[in-house]
Order: C-alpha cells, then sequence, then structure tokens
C-alpha cells in the first residue's frame, strides 16, 4: 500500500520550478536552532477566501464544527492585501485554495486567482474541490485565470462507494464535471484526482490509480487523519493499512521529509506551511479545524511578522521539543499521536 503515497503522474507543481520542501526544510530548521527564529516566508500559504461547504464527506468534521465556529466571506482587501504581499516573497512556491471550504462556493474565485496570477506568474496556484459545482464556472474563466492544478477529492472509483464517503454531493454530476473539463486539453494538463483512504474506500485504490492514469491524469493517494482530534468517527473510518495521512509531496522528498519529520523534528507543517481563515486569522496548522490556536491576524500585521511572531515561534520550539501536549491544537492530533 504504501507504495500508492504519491504523487502519480506528472510532476508535483509544488516541488517543481522553486525550493523543494526538504531544502527548504534543512534551512529553516538550522536556522530556528541558530537563532530562534524560522525563515522570513512560508513555503506555501493555504487560504480560505470563505468558509462554508456543500458537502458531508465521513471523514470531515465540517457538518459538526461550521455551527459552533463563525463563518463568512473574506473582504477584497484583505484579499488583495495578502496576494499582494506574497506576490513579492520569493521563498513563497504557491497558495492552495481550500480550507476547511468548499472554495467554489465563492463565486469569485477564478477572478481573484487571475489577479494574483497577473502579478506573481512564477507562484503556482492550486485548487482542491469536490468538483460539484465546477460546472458553475466556464471553461473559458478556469483557463484565463491560468490556474496551474485542479485536484478533486474523488475518494472513490464506483458510485456506490462514492456515496458511502461522500455524503451529501452528487456522484454523477462530478464525474460530468470532470468530463467536461477532460474535454480541454489545457485544464486537462492541470488536473488531478485526490483519494483520501479510509476502511470504506481502500479497496478501490488501486482501481482508481489504475483508471486516471490511463486518462492521463495524476493521482494523489493519502491517509485521514483526525483534524487534530476533532473527527470523533476517525477510528471507526481510518484504515489500519494508512500509517498517517500525507501531504502533495513527490515520493522521493516524501520519504526524506519523514524521516526528518519523525526522527529528529517533529511536526514540520509549521515550519513550512500557512494558514488563512475568511477573516484573516491565521491558524498554526491546516488540521486545525477547531481553530484553536490563532497566532495573528492579517489586517492588522504582515504575514511575515505572524510568520516569525513570538507566540509562533514558541510553539515550533515546543514542537522540536515533542512537547504536543503542550499544544492545544497538537494535543490530539492523530499526525504527532506516534512520534
Amino acid at each position: 500500500m504504501k507504495r500508492v503515497l504519491n504523487f502519480i503522474g506528472k510532476r508535483d507543481p509544488f516541488n517543481s520550478g522553486h525550493l523543494p520542501i526538504y531544502f527548504y526544510l534543512v534551512r529553516a530548521y538550522s536556522k530556528f536552532l541558530i537563532i530562534g527564529k524560522c525563515l522570513d516566508f512560508p513555503l506555501v500559504l493555504q487560504i480560505q477566501t470563505q468558509s462554508f461547504c456543500n458537502g458531508r464527506c465521513s471523514m470531515c468534521p465540517y457538518p459538526t464544527l461550521s455551527k459552533k465556529l463563525d463563518q463568512g466571506q473574506m473582504q477584497w482587501e484583505l484579499y488583495k492585501k495578502i496576494a499582494d504581499e506574497l506576490a513579492a516573497e520569493p521563498l513563497l512556491s504557491g497558495i492552495m485554495y481550500e480550507l476547511h471550504n468548499e472554495p467554489l462556493l465563492d463565486k469569485r474565485l477564478f477572478s481573484w486567482i487571475k489577479y494574483f496570477k497577473s502579478i506573481s506568474k512564477n507562484k503556482t496556484c492550486a485548487l482542491i474541490t469536490n468538483g460539484q459545482l465546477l460546472d458553475k464556472f466556464s471553461l473559458t474563466e478556469i483557463k484565463e485565470s491560468n490556474i496551474d492544478l485542479i485536484m478533486i477529492s474523488l475518494n472513490a472509483y464506483s458510485k456506490k462507494t462514492y456515496q458511502l464517503v461522500n455524503e451529501g454531493l452528487d456522484y454523477d454530476k462530478v464525474m460530468e464535471n470532470i468530463n467536461n473539463l477532460l474535454s480541454d486539453n489545457y485544464v486537462k494538463e492541470r488536473l488531478a484526482i485526490s483519494f483520501a483512504v479510509t476502511d470504506k474506500n481502500i479497496h478501490e485504490v488501486n482501481q482508481v490509480v489504475q483508471h486516471w492514469h490511463q486518462m492521463g491524469v495524476r493521482t494523489r493517494v493519502m491517509g485521514i487523519t483526525n483534524r487534530a482530534g476533532t473527527l470523533k468517527n476517525y477510528e471507526e473510518i481510518r484504515s489500519k493499512d494508512i500509517y498517517r495521512g500525507t501531504p502533495p509531496l513527490s515520493g522521493r522528498w516524501r520519504r526524506l521529509t519523514y524521516h526528518i519529520e519523525e526522527n529528529i523534528t517533529g511536526c514540520h507543517l509549521p515550519f513550512c506551511h500557512m494558514n488563512i481563515l475568511f477573516n484573516g486569522d491565521a491558524i498554526i496548522c491546516c488540521h486545525d479545524w477547531a481553530r484553536s490556536i490563532v497566532v495573528g491576524n492579517a489586517r492588522t500585521s504582515s504575514l511575515k511578522e505572524i510568520w516569525n511572531s513570538k507566540k509562533m515561534n514558541r510553539i515550533r520550539r515546543l514542537i522540536l521539543k515533542k512537547r504536543y501536549e503542550q499544544i492545544d491544537a497538537c494535543r490530539g492530533c492523530s499526525l504527532v499521536g506516534r512520534q
């Protein structure tokens, strides 16, 4: 099973043309150990332009947490402030448009991506979506945004399994939307399929990989996490054949990164990955669905200031010492539970 835990197919856009994550982390850890500060800017920023979702997927805590947490849309002024700062930062590899939400519920999304690409052509923009709302956007609109990657969280091969895993979503509509994307070679080159493995769909992993490989579409296979302790049915649905959830990295860099993470440094995400919510709040990790630790706000501070703030670096010091029990967002996380 472990051999398919790679970005299978074409190159991973977040590790091409920019500083690969392994070398970034070597520099980040070295600087932190010497002076107590990380590199000046993250490698990847994950952003939430609005906080809502149209699904009730079995591996997701959104249906429960969305009733407890504030929801809303990011304002253009805040997005432009963030985008302009990102465009000027040489260390940044790119942006991921998805964070605890369904990004395509935001009708402004591709125009916002287009703006960022217009001021920063050398940085990667990736969209992660369940795919059901793709028909709300024309192929022309998608292409003119100059997006680099559209990853669809399919998580199944058959309709029967899809309905078990991706509750509330329409398999036929999603497949129709995927086929529409495949009809355009420009968009097809930027398409990828994501498969999050649970006990309900693990029997279809090989079929998914083989099918999409034959179609000329890359695939990403990964385990699920307990979303920093917020996914209450995690132990029931997780596949025992998957050791942990995996980030979207190519195979060899993934192995090197995990060797560092598991044996030396602890969790690497707060050393390379930044996450901004719709209201500008920066949380320490994309798995912190409860928003238990907010380290700053992009409305009142620059991203660079937040990234190396005293609060953020204090958390990094605890992570290096693997004192996860002292960090609210890490205490119950399945990613660090085995370290």
